[in-house]
C-alpha cells in the first residue's frame, strides 16, 4: 500500500501538462496568411484538413493554410498571443515578425525536416 504522498509529484506534473494544453488552446494570435485573429487550436485543426478533392461532407484545407509557413511558430508559441478572455475584453495580439532571425530559423528548421 502506498503512502498518501506517493505519486503526488507525477500527478502534479500531469495536471500541469493538462493546464498547459488548456491554456494553449485558449490563446489568440494574428494569422498573417488569413489576415484574421485566430485561436491556436483552430490553426492546428485547419492545417490538418485534407487538400484537393475531399470526400463528401469533409471540409477542404483553406488556400491560405496550404502555403502557410507560420504554423511552426504557432506550435512553438513564438507568436505574440493574448488569452481568449483578454481578446474578448478588447485586447489584440501584436502581429508576428516573420522576418526576425528567430522566426526564420524556426521556419527553416521546419522546412528542412519536411524535406529530409
Amino acid at each position: 500500500m502506498r503512502p498518501e504522498g506517493g505519486g503526488s509529484a507525477a500527478r502534479e506534473a500531469s495536471l500541469l501538462k493538462i493546464r498547459e494544453i488548456e491554456v494553449k488552446k485558449e490563446l489568440m494570435f494574428f494569422c498573417i496568411p488569413q489576415e484574421a485573429y485566430m485561436r491556436t487550436d483552430n490553426c492546428q485543426k485547419l492545417r490538418n484538413r485534407p487538400t484537393g478533392k475531399v470526400p463528401a461532407g469533409a471540409q477542404p484545407k483553406l488556400r491560405a493554410c496550404e502555403s502557410c509557413t507560420m504554423y511552426p511558430l504557432v506550435d512553438a508559441l513564438k507568436v505574440p498571443t493574448v488569452s481568449l478572455a483578454d481578446y474578448l475584453g478588447g485586447s489584440k495580439p501584436a502581429v508576428a515578425n516573420l522576418r526576425s532571425a528567430a522566426a526564420r530559423k524556426l521556419i527553416q528548421a521546419h522546412i528542412d525536416r519536411k524535406a529530409g
